[in-house]
């Protein structure tokens, strides 16, 4: 059996992303995400995991995605 653990917000229910999650979802490495996290290219965390793990809603990164300039989403809509 496998076991897929996630991070979710125990107020809100939403599903929370960590860097690599970010990345995976959008088809990039870890590294280009915390670049463009870095730049402020991406949405802004909502929370840290033990203070220094950031943590971002799913959703907006998933309507960040969506909608960002070059995104492989966007072009087939």
């Amino acid at each position: 059996m496998t076991v897929i653990p996630i991070i979710t917000d125990q107020a809100t229910g939403r599903a929370l992303w960590r860097v690599i999650d970010c990345a995976i979802y959008c088809g990039i490495g870890p590294r280009t995400w915390a670049n463009y996290h870095a730049g402020g290219r991406t949405p802004q965390p909502v929370a840290h995991l033990d203070g220094r793990t950031p943590l971002w809603d799913a959703e907006e990164v998933k309507a960040w995605h969506a909608n960002r300039p070059g995104s492989p989403i966007k072009a087939t809509q």
